[in-house]
């Protein structure tokens, strides 16, 4: 996927902010039968690496993010998570165009959902506004089941994954191929959980939020796919931490936050679904450190990556114990 590192990046039809607005006008009324209003257009203040964006007010009163990409999204995704979670996620809808896909882009239509990036809008909110990032997070994946098990996204995502790790010869992964066997061995009993819907990517730029720190918006769902409850969770690490000049940092409000998501999701699910899980805590758990791995030791086009930071990181993520398991001792092994 070619990245756009600028404007520049993309074909002369769209090299310019200009001309990425006019195309995207020429869009809106050939394909949404609306006009964009006189002075109605504003450029997102963050762009994607494969993406540029525009927030168009149209004249029939609404709001949408026009989006030109250099890949196609997979609309299922979206679609999913939105069924599920309803209006936080976007609905996206394809604005086919021959011109761009003989240039290599592809164009989208996104309902525009109101608030800001969670790195953006937590300025000045301090210690109280990630634990209240936290809670509200949690209360939104609680509404995340999907179905009683399992069985189809442990053998067809899961699995290959796993088995695509043990199979890597790169050095940083032989290193931890005893974990990576022992969370396969233990694939047949994650099958019985029930299916989440899950974000690849869940991050502070992925996540939009109001003045209250409620979170309003979960964007770029490209490449989700609903996994085990738990597996989809691996996160936690750094939706209540951060990534900091290269290294994992932990606020003073870490746990605070950390409980908070956890006591937001838990507290928000069906009960039935939550005293099955609470029975089965330990493989809650042992489902969490599963997504950690995942999202360590990404699959992507067929073959294992990692991000050099996450890595380092990553003996001290296998440390971390859930508040339902620890109680009240620390999240991480002291000796780590």
């Amino acid at each position: 996927m070619p990245e756009i590192i600028n404007d520049r990046d993309l074909p002369r039809i769209l090299s310019t902010p200009t001309k990425q607005i006019k195309f995207a006008k020429k869009l809106v009324a050939e394909q949404l039968g609306v006009t964009v209003k006189r002075g109605g257009v504003l450029r997102a203040p963050i762009q994607g690496m494969f993406s540029r964006t525009h927030f168009l007010k149209l004249s029939d009163g609404r709001e949408i993010a026009q989006q030109f990409r250099t890949e196609p999204l997979d609309l299922a995704s979206f679609i999913t998570a939105r069924k599920v979670l309803g209006c936080v996620v976007p609905e996206v809808i394809a604005l086919e165009s021959e011109e761009l896909r003989k240039e290599g882009v592809w164009a989208y239509s996104l309902t525009r959902i109101l608030g800001q990036t969670w790195l953006r809008g937590v300025a000045g909110k301090g210690a109280e506004g990630r634990v209240a990032i936290n809670k509200s997070l949690g209360q939104v994946f609680a509404k995340g089941f999907m179905a009683a098990t399992s069985e189809k996204a442990v053998e067809e995502h899961v699995r290959p994954h796993l088995e695509a790790i043990l199979a890597s010869e790169q050095e940083e992964v032989i290193a931890y191929r005893p974990h990576v066997q022992a969370m396969a061995d233990k694939l047949d009993e994650l099958k019985k959980f029930p299916l989440w819907i899950a974000h690849y990517d869940l991050n502070d730029v992925n996540i939009l939020i109001d003045d209250d720190c409620n979170v309003t918006g979960l964007v770029d769902w490209e490449l989700s796919t609903p996994l085990p409850f738990g597996a989809g969770l691996g996160r936690i690490h750094t939706i209540a931490g951060e990534y900091h000049d290269g290294e994992f940092w932990m606020p003073d409000e870490f746990e605070d936050a950390e409980r908070a998501f956890w006591n937001g999701l838990f507290d928000g699910m069906d009960i039935n679904v939550r005293e099955m899980l609470e029975k089965n805590i330990d493989l809650v758990q042992d489902a969490v450190q599963l997504g950690t791995l995942l999202d360590c030791f990404f699959f992507l086009d067929g073959k294992v990556g990692f991000s050099p930071v996450s890595l380092k990181a990553f003996p001290k993520f296998l440390t971390y114990r859930i508040p339902f398991v620890r109680g009240d001792e620390g999240p991480y092994s002291s000796e780590v």
